[in-house]
């Protein structure tokens, strides 16, 4: 009996470390404009999820991923990411080697993720941008990854 409790004291140790651990990055929501977690592309409109104003320390590199959930029609479209010092003035964001505009996606018919690694965190505000194609239906989340070393 004594060897089972020394193993689950063992054991919650072990998970407070893990919890405790300090965080080499932070992870950040987009929202809309009505602080939602989604937004909606339907047919040929376009919608948008935006971060808060970031106030983290300067990171060595940016991931933001896009998730998209096909409802119905044929889905596609353009998917962008724009950066802005302001929140209000957003342009789509630039290589620094060539001074040309990151790729930008093409959604594909189906329930997808995509994603966009940037070096360091250049803005304090990221947006991504979708407009859609055709006759569609879709609902997409973002989140933005900000990682020190």
């Amino acid at each position: 009996m004594k060897t089972k409790f020394n193993f689950l004291i063992v054991g919650l140790v072990a998970l407070f470390a893990i919890i405790a651990a300090p965080s080499n990055g932070q992870t950040v929501n987009l929202v809309s404009g009505t602080s939602a977690l989604f937004e909606t592309v339907v047919n040929t409109g376009t919608a948008f999820l935006t971060t808060p104003r970031l106030l983290q320390e300067r990171a060595s590199y940016t991931v933001v991923q896009v998730n998209v959930t096909k409802v119905s029609g044929t889905v596609g479209g353009t998917i962008t990411l724009l950066g802005s010092l302001d929140g209000t003035s957003f342009v789509a964001l630039r290589t620094i080697e060539t001074q040309t505009a990151l790729p930008t996606i093409t959604a594909a018919d189906a329930t997808a993720a995509y994603h966009w690694r940037i070096n360091g965190s250049p803005f304090p505000f990221y947006r991504v941008s979708w407009t859609g194609t055709g006759t569609m239906n879709a609902t997409f989340t973002a989140q933005a990854y900000f990682m020190r070393q």
